[in-house]
């Protein structure tokens, strides 16, 4: 890592002035635009009902009033969303006047005359269209800053694998929209900037990791390719909070078909809960849903009696309770379990008669030879799987 010349951190200041003047631009028109989003919205619903044709004296005239309805709900619901469509950029864009960006990547694609340098922060910021003054972290470009050394780097795309000529790697402090240092480096994150971050991390909440991933943690927080994705480290090896920019990354890759409310993470305890719960925020999306494995058995399962932390420990086990409770964690009792769940699927189903009108629609008899006939060939395929693994 080096120190950049005064005359390139003359040009850097003098970039990001330019960048908090457009982002002022940007807070201004957002502040405007919540505002008209906010009038828009009361004046609907201070005017719901003055604006609803209600007519109860014919079957049509009360289709009428459930349509006007319907359609007075529909402008409600659609300003109440442009509502908080603006007032979420204009956190967006506040927080974004603080630190704007902290990296800036240099790079050549084959085909094209010219280099292209490109600001990376926690959000993306246009002055036009098609103009990016900063990208999103998330974004395909942007893991060549994570991944890559100088020289040619390979970076994911959703058309496929791109491949980029990495000229330059700058790091940026920046605190309250001042420049504080800046930094060119070949590594994935420089030295100095990793224990700048490591040493402010002291804090009861825990903080975004997004300027100081790791290759390491890149690789976990962007892999759309397994179904199931075990990570395993030492404590204090970055576990939790890769898997929580992993989030952060799935809802910003999969957006309009996953949501903050479709997640679920599982805490050890109410205090792992409020320790991370600044993480999401912080990048700009809603928290996910966090609960203890107790909370979400208690509410899914609510008329079974679940034994919770206190009681567990405070549980005294005789010899024989104790092996038992071994061997429900034991490996043997997962395959035991997992073959009668099988067996259940098959011989254990029990059948009863449909009836309609006093008389069996469906008899047990038939209904079990349809199952079968229907389960049987899926549990044999999944056993050919199986016994053809290496």
């Amino acid at each position: 890592m080096i120190h950049i010349g005064r005359g390139n951190f003359e040009y850097e200041n003098r970039h990001l002035d330019e960048v908090l003047d457009k982002v002022d631009t940007a807070i201004a028109k957002a502040e405007n635009d919540a505002d008209n989003a906010e009038k828009d919205r009361s004046a609907i619903d201070k005017n719901f009902y003055n604006d609803v044709r209600i007519n109860t004296s014919s079957y049509s005239g009360m289709m009428d009033a459930a349509i006007s309805i319907r359609q007075q709900q529909q402008l409600l619901s659609e300003r109440e969303n442009s509502w908080q469509h603006a007032n979420k950029r204009l956190t967006t864009f506040k927080e974004m006047k603080k630190r704007p960006y902290f990296a800036r990547i240099d790079f050549h694609e084959k085909g094209e005359k010219k280099d292209e340098t490109i600001y990376i922060g926690l959000a993306s910021f246009s002055d036009t269209a098609d103009h990016f003054l900063i990208y999103d972290w998330r974004a395909p470009i942007s893991s060549v800053y994570y991944d890559g050394k100088m020289g040619d780097v390979e970076y994911a795309t959703p058309d496929g694998t791109q491949t980029v000529d990495l000229k330059l790697k700058r790091q940026f402090t920046i605190e309250d929209g001042k420049l504080i240092s800046v930094y060119d480096t070949d590594e994935t994150i420089g030295d100095q900037m990793l224990l700048n971050a490591l040493g402010s991390q002291s804090d009861v909440k825990m903080k975004s990791i997004v300027s100081t991933i790791q290759r390491e943690q890149n690789k976990i927080i962007r892999n759309t390719a397994a179904d199931l994705l075990f990570v395993q480290g030492a404590a204090g090896s970055g576990k939790t909070a890769a898997i929580l920019q992993r989030v952060a990354f799935l809802l910003y890759r999969y957006r309009g078909n996953l949501n903050a409310g479709q997640v679920i993470m599982f805490s050890p305890n109410q205090l792992f809960n409020d320790y991370v719960d600044q993480v999401l925020p912080e990048l700009g999306e809603q928290n996910m849903i966090q609960m203890t494995y107790y909370q979400f058995t208690r509410r899914r399962i609510p008329n079974i009696d679940v034994e919770n932390l206190q009681q567990r420990f405070d549980k005294k086990l005789t010899d024989a309770e104790r092996k038992i409770e071994q061997f429900k964690g034991s490996l043997q009792f997962f395959k035991a379990t997992t073959k009668y769940a099988k067996y259940l699927g098959t011989a254990g189903m029990r059948f009863r008669n449909i009836m309609f009108q006093g008389q069996p629609f469906a008899t047990k008899e038939k209904l079990k030879t349809s199952i079968i006939h229907l389960i049987l060939p899926i549990i044999w395929v999944t056993e050919l799987k199986e016994l053809g693994k290496p």
